[in-house]
């Protein structure tokens, strides 16, 4: 170890000057290096009772207590959809001040079309989402405040993207429940004029109050099942069969279905005041038919109704799906390149170099002094000396072949 201390302090002006000299070459080049400037803003995570607007046309008719998530409802869909393809084309296409003069990135990036600006827009742009589910969006650029407004820009096509697709949802849904609607008031004018028509037919029917409790329950039940159906469809439209609020809401309609089969069929197991639809007579049995109908299609009317009302809302909605934390700032500093990084791994590279150096010098000194040693690194270095010329004659050889 002394020996090596000795031939490092021997020649420690040598390295000094080198390590200093490397140092001050890094510390230029840093400083002729572009600079890039990196920007972020950062997202909040969804709030769980957001609720997606095809949620919201259910919240009205779904079991009480449950609570149906939205389809964008966690910050990773959001990240997905920041890395899109929808949302990475309205980034390329947006202009932007760049060099004193509006730009679009797509001419700023340098590339001939959308598709190679989709491959280079990763390369400055970062994702991520904490722990915590805040989403960080990171956009790196020539200039500071270019890096800003791309940030910026990312958030606001994102909640554009979610917006549209939230209409188009809500519209679906309102197109749908509107057409189930407009049958439903048909079906119901139909059930009344043909109720009011068998009544004055048959003067003047009544049922006793037992039989017209059981008559409406068991129109409910059937209006239930129908609203329950139609709510199913509706799931359908935006939802695979074997979802769980699909599965649910089947489960759910089997219930229903098993109450009504016992009430039409029977007297309920411990009621007193129902009486059972069988034991109607004939003439007051078809009213309580008629009667029932009626029940059934003012029941899947209203239910219906509340929800067209509310896809019509929620159609008409035009509120931020995100919520900016904070927006992105032009940034004071640049972030590339790491000046102080440079210079003290360059410093480091070159004073490792050195110290090689100078071993090397050192040894190639004592070993003329030992001249066994000394003819067998020349022997070596003929051998080597020989491959290299046999290599060189191949390469001449080739050339004039070709």
């Amino acid at each position: 170890m002394l020996d090596y201390v000795d031939i490092m302090v021997r020649h420690r002006w040598m390295i000094i000057r080198n390590v200093l000299a490397i140092m001050f070459i890094a510390a230029i080049i840093s400083l002729l290096l572009p600079r890039k400037y990196q920007a972020f803003t950062t997202l909040m995570p969804p709030r769980e009772e957001h609720r997606s607007s095809m949620a919201s046309v259910l919240s009205k008719v779904s079991v009480p207590g449950l609570n149906i998530p939205g389809e964008t409802n966690s910050s990773e869909v959001l990240a997905e959809i920041l890395k899109s393809r929808t949302v990475g084309e309205r980034v390329l296409q947006t202009r932007f001040a760049f060099q004193e003069d509006s730009v679009r990135l797509l001419h700023i990036l340098d590339v001939p079309s959308v598709q190679m600006g989709l491959i280079k827009l990763p390369e400055i742009t970062r994702v991520t989402v904490s722990e915590q589910g805040l989403i960080e969006v990171a956009v790196t650029a020539s200039e500071p405040q270019l890096a800003a407004a791309i940030a910026n820009r990312f958030v606001s096509a994102l909640d554009a993207v979610n917006q549209e697709k939230s209409v188009s949802r809500a519209k679906n849904s309102r197109i749908y429940i509107e057409h189930q609607l407009k049958e439903t008031e048909q079906k119901l004018e139909q059930a009344t004029a043909h109720l009011a028509a068998f009544q004055q037919e048959n003067k003047t029917v009544s049922l006793e109050e037992q039989t017209k409790a059981s008559i409406l329950q068991v129109g409910e039940l059937k209006g239930r099942i129908m609203a329950k159906e139609a709510e199913i469809g509706v799931m359908l439209e935006s939802m695979k069969p074997e979802n769980p609020l699909v599965v649910r809401a089947q489960q759910e309609l089997k219930q229903i279905k098993a109450q009504y089969r016992e009430l039409e069929s029977q007297q309920p197991a411990g009621s007193d005041v129902l009486m059972a639809i069988t034991a109607v007579p004939q003439v007051a049995e078809e009213l309580a038919s008629l009667m029932r109908e009626v029940k059934v299609q003012e029941t899947i009317w209203q239910l219906l109704n509340e929800q067209y009302y509310q896809a019509k809302i929620e159609e008409a909605r035009n509120t931020p799906t995100v919520q900016v934390l904070d927006p992105a700032v032009a940034p004071p500093l640049a972030s590339w390149p790491p000046k102080k990084m440079i210079v003290l791994v360059s410093g480091i590279i070159a004073l490792f170099l050195s110290l090689l150096w100078v071993f090397v010098l050192e040894y190639r000194q004592q070993v003329r002094e030992r001249p066994l040693e000394y003819a067998h690194w020349q022997r070596i270095g003929g051998m080597l000396k020989q491959d290299l010329n046999r290599l060189k004659g191949i390469m001449r050889r080739g050339r004039k072949t070709s």
